[in-house]
């Protein structure tokens, strides 16, 4: 058991290196791209992400909305049903 671990972490290590190797490979065809205006570009500067994503909403803000929205569903429904009843007799 112990000769097959060892295989496993054997194979593990080189696929490791050799995703490394490949990952530091120059991609010619992508660089080859970019205009000298772009190569010389400074990076965009990085945001808090607080400014990034929008807030969600209180919960007691959401629970009473969807409470008024289930009520109001509520009273469509039972109204509706109401007249089916109606119709049938």
């Amino acid at each position: 058991m112990m000769p097959l671990r060892l295989a496993h972490i054997s194979f593990l290590g080189l696929l490791s290196a050799a995703i490394a190797v490949a990952a530091c490979t120059r991609v010619p065809e992508i660089e080859d791209r970019l205009s000298p205006d772009m190569r010389s570009a400074s990076y965009p500067p990085l945001l808090p992400v607080d400014q990034l994503v929008t807030p969600l909403p209180v919960p007691e803000e959401q629970s009473s909305d969807l409470e008024q929205e289930m009520a109001a569903r509520t009273a469509r429904l039972q109204a509706r049903a109401e007249e089916l009843r109606k119709a049938q007799n």
